[in-house]
Order: structure tokens, then C-alpha cells, then sequence
């Protein structure tokens, strides 16, 4: 059911009957943030949006934007060279749909967003409310409207005729953009634009609008550099905000693998990257390898270390990996014999990285046979039972009735594919809910106070909600257990700068380089992956006898500073701080079970041996026993903590 919306059938547009359940939550989401912002157009088309949810917001909402839409359900699409237009989706599985939000803070025109103007605060300001959502001025709303489709599009496409016509309507008589558009292109062009659509001369459109195109003056910066710098960031290509999720599908011959993946790719909107990896599969050189000793093992091999290093590398790079067959085929009965296919198939498990998901599609033996007429249909049974018995033992595992249609499966995928991809966002969701001051920082004032009270009511750690203490580990490292006061620096998130701010309502960021937090003095100060420059923020703001803590990140490829957390160790021991020492945080950071002193051999063992029921823990304890033996395990340490004290007299 969707949201009633009524209203008078006047301006652009028909009557709206209703909104969408997500689309009315991203209504919602946007209300209560106390920032303007409008529906640009398509007010007809919100009950199941075909296309594009265009919004105007005001640019101060963008620090919480993410956050906003995200508890509407929605998951953003970092796409560089767009300008300020930010895209985010959601999957309606009731509906099988996808809902696309287009939000800009800015108005700006053309396919490389070239042609900027001042508008956007001009049309927030003059705003009309429609029920649960804004709209621009009826005049703006038609000005707009109109370069939209001269500007941006180029032409009037049969559907958009009678919306084109009521604008042009409402812009004859004139309006507080008209101005501003005839100073940008003349007024020649711009009473020729409306005259061709009163006219219904729609064929005479595109050369109207490519004269105005190249008449365009005004918008500081030239558009044809703005275009050349926003079509050389399109090629980056876009990402999935987050963690973007690996699907994996395994099933014998003639279940629909390959048909399942291929309609995802081109259906899904989310930028996803197929993956095909056969590592078994048939070949055209597998009469020559086959006569050659190895040969094929080899074949294999290097199949498997490319498909690995692809899905790694797309996962990298922000896109949704769809891969077809996974590496779990090697624990399948019948899948190779000898110890070189042994050591094949291990290699596969080690370098293939796990699937977020690992789809068994279940089809009878006599469908599959029937499919593809390969083997026979007692073998495809057998292999059915073989895969969905594997199902049951690997990690994410769902089977799905492929037996359907295919249209219906991939309806049922999409939705398992969304389901992974929000649960992150869904978890941040919840924490918001928990602690509405730690969303952001496009309201401060209203929420600093209230974190401030009830630290000094209920005490700052009572304050924390368990999800935040890992985040407070390295005060354990301390002897310092509630600072007086805290500074902090680095690439600190929102979430963690909550905690801290629970923990000292009077927390405070330290400035640039060279400076220190305004005249204030810290008792302790935690940078997390910091530069040079922080350190030196740092030594300025610490009062003798205060505490340093840097989370830091083993990163060879790094530019400047430190690469090691042996690195920052002597670090801090150059600058003169005391007492330094390093802790591992097993296994990372983000997911911190252990505090581990790097100087205790005995501590760092006792913890190797409880990780290796994890995948590949007996190959990662070999090597970080290695490095043990070798004196360079603080060399090795992929995520730790660094301390150190500054002396009592002098100092950094």
C-alpha cells in the first residue's frame, strides 16, 4: 500500500494518487534532518518509480546523507565525474524492482554535468510543500524542467511531450529563472525553446538545443574543461559504498549457473563484475596439455590463480562479484585425482577467495538432462545430492529451487544479492537508532549536549553501548583508565569520534600540522592512522606525562611516514616518548578479540593456536611463527596499536 498523497491537479504534472513505501521513508528520513530540500520532478511516477527519484538538497545535509538514506533502506553507488549528483538504490522484493535516487545539491546542466548554475539555494528557498514532500516553484519547476530536456537530454522523447507542453505554458509567463537563463544563452534561444514546444516543432528541438549549448556563458569554470574532468573520472567506473559482497553458484551441468549470472549482470543496477572460473572445465588445448605430464594441472592452475586475482581485484575496486563455480568444487567427490590434482585443489581453496554467498541451485537430475542433454540423468542426480549435502557444511550456503523458470530464480537471487549487500548498512541503522548524536557532523550543536549530559549523569562508560567498546580497546593499554581530557586525529569515523565523545564529552580534534588543540592540553591523545604531521599535533598537545596511541596499519605502498608498526615504534622512541610498546589486534581492528603485547613470544603463540579453526589459521600460524623465529614478527604485524608516554620534563 502506498502513502496518500492529494492534492489540487494544478502546475506540472497529474494528480499523485500515492508514494511508494521506500520512496515515502526516504520522505520521511529527509523531513526530520531539518535540511531543505525538494522533488525535482516525477511526482507521477512515485507510486513504482521507472525511472530516476530526482532530489534537491540543501549542500549542508550531505555529511549525513549516507547515513539519512540508509535508514530508509537505501545503499549508495559512489559514481566519480557525475558533479554533486549522488546515486543510491534499493531493492523492493515485493515489488522486483529496483528504486534509484538521484540526489544533487547543486543544479547543474549536460551530460558531463558542465553548465553550472546558482539556482539550487534560490529554489529551496521558494519551495511548495505536497504533502509529505516539497516541489519546486511552479515557475522554477518549469524552467528547469525545460532545460533539463534541452540541456541535458537534447530532445523531447513521445512520453515527455505533455509534461514539455504544461511547462512551456508556465514558463511564457516568465519567472525569477528566466533572467538568469536568458543571460547564460540570450534571449533569442531561450524564447526560441519555448515557442518550438507550444508549437509542437519537437523535430526542430536538438538544433535549438545544441545552439543553446554552445552559447552557454557564465558558471565560473569552462565547461568544456568541467566535461573533460568529470569523463576522465567516469572511467574509473563506479563503487559500491562499503563492503561489496562476493556471490558464488555451484551446480552440476545444466541448472542454469551461467544463465542465473549473466541475467544478474545485466539486470542488476549495482556496477557488478561476472566472473567465469571452469577451473575443470574443457578446453581447446586440452589434447596438447594432455599429452604433456602436468599439463593440465598446470592449465588449472593458472586458471585459478587468474579467476582469484580478477574477483579479488573487482571486490577491490567496489563492484558486486558474480562468479560462476567456485572453488568448493574441489572438495566435491570425483574431482581429480593424484597428488598434483591434490595440491591443485588446495592452491584453488587457498588463493579463490570465499563467497559472501555460495548459491547451490537444486535441479532434479531429468530437468538438468533434459537442459543440455549431457551426461545422463541418474549421473546429474547424483551429482545433485553431492552438491546439496556440500551446501549443508560451507559457510553462507543456500540452496534455491531452480527448477522454475529462470525469470523467477533470478527474482529470488536479487533479493538474496540485496539482502547481503544492506546488511552492513543495516547494522549502522541500528547503531544510529541507538545513538542519534553519533550520526554525523551536520548538526553538532544539538548533539553534543546531549551526549555531554548523560556522560556527566550516567557516567561516560556506563554511557557506551557494548557495540562501541571495541572501539575503546586501547584505553586497556593505559594507565590512564578515564582521561581528563582526550584529543584525537587522524582518519578517525564518525562512529569511533561517538564513542570518544561519550567517553569525554569534551573530546577534542586536533588541528592541522604544526598546531595544537587551541590552547587545550591532553592527558592522552589516540591517532588513528595517522601521518607525520599528526605525531607532531600530537607532541604539542600532550602535557607531560600524557599518553600516545596510534592505530596504525602495516602499508608497504605507503607514501610517506611509517610503513611498518615497527616503524611508528621507533617513531615515537626518535621524538623521545617513553615506555613504547606495540600490540597486535587480533585478528584486526574492525573485529579486535585480543590485545596482544608483541614483546611476549608466549602471548603471540597462545593466540595462534586459538585461530586455527579459521581459514587457512594453520598457513597463517606457520608464517607468523616463522616470523617469530626470525625477530621480524613486529615487522609482519598487519594492525596494532603503538603507546608511549611523554617524560615528565621535555620531551616531544
Amino acid at each position: 500500500m502506498g502513502v496518500l498523497n492529494n492534492r489540487p491537479a494544478d502546475g506540472i504534472g497529474a494528480e499523485i494518487l500515492c508514494v511508494h513505501p521506500r520512496v515515502a521513508a526516504v520522505f520521511d528520513a529527509l523531513n526530520g534532518s531539518n535540511w531543505s530540500w525538494l522533488l525535482l520532478r516525477g511526482e507521477d511516477d512515485l507510486a513504482l518509480p521507472a525511472g530516476d527519484v530526482d532530489i534537491l538538497v540543501d549542500s549542508g545535509v550531505l555529511p549525513r546523507l549516507d547515513e539519512l538514506l540508509a535508514t530508509a533502506g537505501f545503499c549508495r553507488v559512489l559514481a566519480p565525474g557525475h558533479g554533486s549528483h549522488r546515486f543510491y538504490f534499493c531493492y523492493s522484493v515485493d515489488d522486483g524492482a529496483w528504486i534509484k535516487l538521484d540526489v544533487v545539491s547543486d543544479l547543474a546542466f549536460g551530460p558531463y554535468q558542465q553548465w553550472r548554475t546558482p539556482w539550487a539555494a534560490r529554489c529551496l528557498r521558494r519551495r511548495v510543500r505536497h504533502g509529505s514532500y516539497w516541489m519546486p516553484d511552479p515557475a522554477d519547476q518549469a524552467w528547469l524542467l525545460l532545460l533539463h530536456l534541452f540541456m541535458d537530454k537534447g530532445g523531447i522523447s513521445p512520453e515527455r511531450q505533455p509534461l514539455a507542453l504544461a511547462a512551456a505554458r508556465t514558463a511564457a509567463d516568465g519567472g525569477r529563472i528566466a533572467e538568469s537563463v536568458r543571460r547564460r544563452v540570450g534571449a533569442g534561444p531561450v524564447a526560441e525553446m519555448v515557442d518550438l514546444v507550444l508549437d509542437g516543432r519537437l523535430d526542430e528541438v536538438p538544433a535549438t538545443a545544441a545552439r543553446m549549448r554552445a552559447a552557454w556563458r557564465g558558471g565560473g569554470l569552462s565547461p568544456r574543461l568541467i566535461a573533460g574532468v568529470n569523463r576522465l573520472l567516469r572511467r574509473s567506473g563506479a563503487q559500491v559504498r562499503g563492503h561489496t559482497p562476493l556471490l558464488g553458484v555451484m551446480a552440476p551441468d545444466g541448472a542454469g549457473k551461467t544463465t542465473l549470472l549473466n541475467g544478474l549482470h545485466a539486470d542488476v543496477p549495482l556496477p557488478t563484475k561476472y566472473v567465469y572460473m571452469g577451473l575443470w572445465g574443457a578446453g581447446p588445448w586440452d589434447e596438447v596439455l594432455g599429452r604433456i605430464p602436468g599439463g593440465r594441472t598446470g592449465k588449472k592452475i593458472y586458471r585459478l590463480v587468474r579467476g582469484g586475482v580478477l574477483a579479488r581485484f573487482y571486490r577491490r575496486m567496489g563492484k558486486v562479484v558474480l562468479m560462476d563455480r567456485v572453488a568448493y568444487d574441489a572438495l566435491l567427490g570425483g574431482s581429480g585425482g593424484g597428488p598434483l590434482a591434490g595440491m591443485s585443489n588446495a592452491l584453488a581453496l587457498a588463493v579463490i577467495p570465499a563467497p559472501d554467498v555460495l548459491l547451490v541451485l537444486d535441479v532434479p537430475g531429468a530437468v538438468m538432462f533434459e537442459r543440455k542433454g549431457e551426461h545422463s540423468p541418474e549421473l546429474l542426480e547424483s551429482w545433485r545430492q553431492d552438491y546439496l549435502q556440500l551446501a549443508g557444511r560451507l559457510p553462507g550456503g543456500r540452496v534455491v529451487d531452480a527448477a522454475q523458470a529462470a525469470e523467477a530464480v533470478q527474482r529470488v537471487v536479487t533479493g538474496i544479492v540485496w539482502e547481503t549487500l544492506s546488511q552492513a548498512a543495516g547494522t549502522r541503522r541500528a547503531h544510529s537508532r541507538r545513538h542519534p548524536g553519533g550520526g554525523g557532523s551536520a548538526a553538532p550543536e544539538k548533539a553534543d549536549p546531549v551526549a555531554a549530559e548523560a556522560a556527566q549523569e550516567t557516567g561516560a562508560a556506563e554511557a557506551l553501548a557494548l557495540h562501541l567498546w571495541h572501539l575503546l580497546d586501547w584505553r586497556f593499554l593505559l594507565p590512564i583508565l578515564q582521561p581528563r581530557t582526550l584529543g584525537f586525529a587522524g582518519q578517525v569515523s564518525q562512529e569511533t569520534e561517538s564513542a570518544l565523545r561519550l567517553l569525554d564529552p569534551e573530546a577534542v580534534r586536533l588541528g592541522g600540522p604544526g598546531s595544537g588543540p587551541d590552547g587545550a592540553s591532553c592527558d592522552v591523545v589516540l591517532l588513528a592512522s595517522p601521518g607525520r604531521s599528526h605525531v607532531e599535533s600530537a607532541g604539542l598537545a600532550l602535557e607531560p606525562g600524557g599518553w600516545i596511541c596510534v592505530e596504525a596499519s602495516r602499508s608497504l605502498l605507503q607514501r610517506s611516514g611509517p610503513r611498518t608498526l615497527r616503524g611508528w615504534k621507533r617513531t615515537l622512541e626518535r621524538r623521545g616518548y617513553q615506555d613504547v610498546n606495540l600490540y597486535w589486534n587480533a585478528p584486526n581492528r574492525d573485529r579486535t578479540a585480543r590485545l596482544v603485547p608483541v614483546r611476549s613470544a608466549v602471548a603471540i603463540r597462545d593466540t595462534l593456536a586459538l585461530r586455527k579453526d579459521v581459514r587457512f589459521g594453520s598457513l597463517k600460524a606457520a608464517a607468523a611463527h616463522l616470523a617469530l623465529a626470525l625477530h621480524v614478527f613486529d615487522l609482519m604485524v598487519p594492525e596494532g596499536t603503538v603507546t608511549g608516554r611523554r617524560p615528565e620534563r621535555g620531551g616531544p
